[in-house]
C-alpha cells in the first residue's frame, strides 16, 4: 500500500515537472498577416486552418531552414506557418540560452523561452 501511494505521488510530480518543461520551451510571437496554418513545414503540406493578423501565438520550434515554425494559436489547432509572418511581441523577453530563432518579419529573430 505504501509503495503504491509513493509511486502515485512520484508520477504526479513527474507529470508536473514535464508540463513545466513543455511550457518553458515555447516563445511568444505575433503574426503580422493572416496566414494559412499547415500540417507540416512547407507549402506542399495541406492547409488545416488560418491564423489572423496581430494574433499572438506560441512558437514551439522551427524547421532547420528557419523558414517554417510550429505554432500554437490561442484558439484552434496547432500547425506550421511561414516564419516571415512572425514578429517579436513588443515588450517580450530578451533571448537567452535555448532561444528559438528564425527568419522573421524583420530579418533574423530570436525569441526567449
Amino acid at each position: 500500500m505504501f509503495l503504491k501511494r509513493l509511486l502515485s505521488i512520484a508520477v504526479v510530480f513527474c507529470a508536473m515537472a514535464l508540463a513545466g518543461v513543455a511550457e518553458a520551451q515555447a516563445a511568444s510571437a505575433v503574426v503580422t498577416n493572416t496566414v494559412q496554418l499547415r500540417s507540416g513545414p512547407g507549402t506542399n503540406y495541406r492547409v488545416i486552418g488560418r491564423v489572423h493578423a496581430r494574433e499572438r501565438v506560441r512558437v514551439t520550434r522551427c524547421a532547420r531552414s528557419l523558414r517554417w515554425c510550429h505554432v500554437e494559436p490561442r484558439r484552434g489547432r496547432s500547425g506550421w506557418i511561414n516564419s516571415r509572418f512572425l514578429d517579436r511581441v513588443s515588450g517580450g523577453h530578451r533571448p537567452g540560452a535555448g532561444s528559438i530563432c528564425f527568419h522573421g518579419a524583420r530579418g533574423h529573430i530570436c525569441l526567449g523561452r
